[in-house]
């Protein structure tokens, strides 16, 4: 290399390796880079919040519209107006109904349309804000939706034919029942009968009562109570009138005593899941009233089952001379209370019943002496109801609707005689014979007959707001029945009348005369039997379902 270019090569080799001023090089350079991908952050972090605050006012339309689900769309937007959104260029709302069912696959729970309607889909979309990066990238979409859903419950019960009472009558059944002795007047079973008292007031006091004043209402329920503590629970229940809570506690001194049965409270009353403070925010939203003469009653009957209780009508059925009534109550089905809180699927029953009569009228005179003895044998299966549904069409309290599946329970009546020792051996069917209507040291006269109403099917029963806040019950029977039970059973009477020792029966005018006889006693064994079954809340082929409450519940947000 020539002498010339060495000073310039070295001027090359020190330029190559003297970093001062790269800093400020690369700044300039950089610089650019850092301000646009501030702005990306920025936007970036602006566009996140746009999302959050969209979901949210999805979320708050959703359960605006499920609250008012008769006018979803308006609600749901109405809302975003109302929070200074919706009405920018790009924006859209739509608001779709259906059903929601907690229970289906995660991507299944809502179906659009589908039925009974108990939710809305709220779907929102708008457009993204871009404060620094516009130019270079448009605004995005920004797309959100939420489902909120109602819950909607109902108390229901079965049975409820409590109208009329005869203090004889009730005192037998429920002293028979109680195993105590009981004597209440009628003035004090019409107070009862008269009251209703709220399901989560009584709650609260008989817990006192059972001393679970630390325990949740789930425990009370699954907790032993006798009718003596179901009563004195009602006389110190809030909110009963004076008269209710003196006839209560009278009858919790008179059932007290050693004899006296315990049942199991959830045998009686189903409130559903939950525990706590939450199992009493449902009781109130529904607001279940429950009559107090019912309640007793019912819980007399559950303790009661297998016990055989015997009562004397003596003469004071119009018609008959004299009346005796012998009845055994089984155990009601299992998992199926006479009460019960639910949203749809629940299913409340009566007891199978087991009743002997023996009642006697007049004769024919001289001839076949002064009195003719009819015994009948009645069985009475369970009768049931099952929720059907619990909807709220426009999702507030005012409209809601509740669909009750009822049938009755099947009735066969017998003319005929059975073992009364066997009426509570409810697993063996009842061996029946012949009845002895008169049996005279010379006339002997037997006959038989059978009467059967039967319903294999379930019928709707439907209840608006208006009938549950009246307390207004719905009645299914087997049939329109337009005669008496008993009417139908004498029409298939059969008589065998012979006079011992003779081998003769009857002249046939006498024979039709007895059978008319017999016959003209139909509606004052009615009244007898429907004594009875009345105060034990049942009848002939028919059953009484009420709906003592119901709630369409809040709404809440579900996805």
């Amino acid at each position: 290399m020539t002498s010339s270019l060495r000073p310039k090569a070295r001027a090359i080799r020190r330029l190559l390796h003297d970093g001062s001023g790269q800093f400020a090089l690369m700044t300039a350079i950089m610089t650019p880079v850092a301000i646009t991908l501030a702005a990306f952050a920025v936007d970036a972090g602006s566009l996140y919040v746009e999302k959050r605050q969209a979901q949210a006012l999805a979320d708050l339309a959703a359960i605006t519209a499920a609250a008012n689900i008769d006018r979803a769309q308006l609600a749901a937007r109405t809302t975003l107006q109302d929070n200074g959104a919706g009405d920018a260029p790009g924006d859209s709302l739509v608001a779709t109904t259906g059903h929601y069912d907690p229970v289906a696959p995660v991507g299944n729970r809502f179906v659009a349309g589908g039925m009974p309607v108990n939710a809305v889909k709220v779907e929102y979309r708008t457009t993204g804000a871009r404060y620094f990066a516009g130019a270079i990238i448009p605004p995005p979409p920004i797309g959100v939706s939420a489902v909120a859903a109602t819950s909607a419950d109902a108390a229901f019960s079965i049975g409820s034919r409590l109208a009329a009472l005869d203090g004889g009558v009730v005192n037998a059944l429920l002293g028979g029942l109680t195993g105590s002795s009981i004597s209440l007047s009628v003035m004090d079973y019409n107070a009862l009968l008269n009251a209703d008292v709220s399901l989560l007031a009584f709650l609260g006091a008989l817990a006192v009562e059972l001393d679970l004043t630390a325990a949740s209402y789930n425990e009370v329920l699954g907790a032993d109570a006798t009718i003596g503590q179901i009563a004195r629970a009602l006389s110190k229940t809030p909110g009963l009138p004076g008269d209710v809570r003196s006839a209560a506690a009278h009858l919790a001194a008179q059932a007290s005593g050693n004899l006296a049965r315990t049942l199991r409270l959830s045998r009686l009353i189903e409130v559903g899941g939950g525990s706590g403070n939450l199992l009493s925010t449902a009781i109130e939203q529904v607001g279940a009233q429950v009559n107090v003469l019912e309640l007793l009653t019912t819980s007399a009957i559950v303790a009661g089952h297998g016990r055989q209780v015997a009562l004397n009508l003596g003469a004071s059925v119009p018609g008959l001379l004299a009346t005796t009534v012998e009845l055994a109550i089984g155990e009601p089905p299992q998992h199926a209370p006479w009460f019960r809180i639910g949203s749809g699927g629940e299913v409340v029953r009566t007891a199978q019943t087991r009743l002997a009569l023996t009642a006697e009228i007049g004769g024919l005179g001289g001839l076949l002496g002064t009195r003719i003895r009819i015994p009948l044998y009645l069985e009475l299966a369970f009768a049931e109801a099952r929720l059907a549904s619990v909807t709220c069409p426009s999702g507030r309290a005012d409209s809601v609707r509740v669909a009750v599946d009822a049938r009755p329970g099947i009735a066969n009546l017998y003319l005929a005689e059975v073992d009364r020792t066997k009426l509570a051996g409810f697993a063996n069917p009842m061996a029946r014979s012949p009845a002895r209507l008169i049996q005279m040291p010379l006339v002997n006269v037997t006959a038989q007959a059978h009467a059967e109403i039967a319903e294999t099917g379930y019928r709707t029963l439907n209840f608006t707001a208006a009938d549950i806040r009246a307390r207004t019950p719905r009645q299914v029977s087997t049939q329109e029945i337009t005669s008496s039970l008993t009417k139908s059973l004498f029409s298939s009477l059969s008589l065998d009348v012979n006079v011992i020792g003779l081998g003769l029966g009857l002249p046939s005018n006498l024979t039709g005369l007895l059978g008319q006889t017999v016959g003209a006693a139909a509606p004052s064994l009615d009244a007898a039997l429907a004594q009875v079954l009345s105060t034990l809340g049942l009848s002939l082929g028919q059953a009484d379902v009420r709906v003592h409450g119901a709630s369409c519940g809040r709404a809440v947000l579900v996805q």
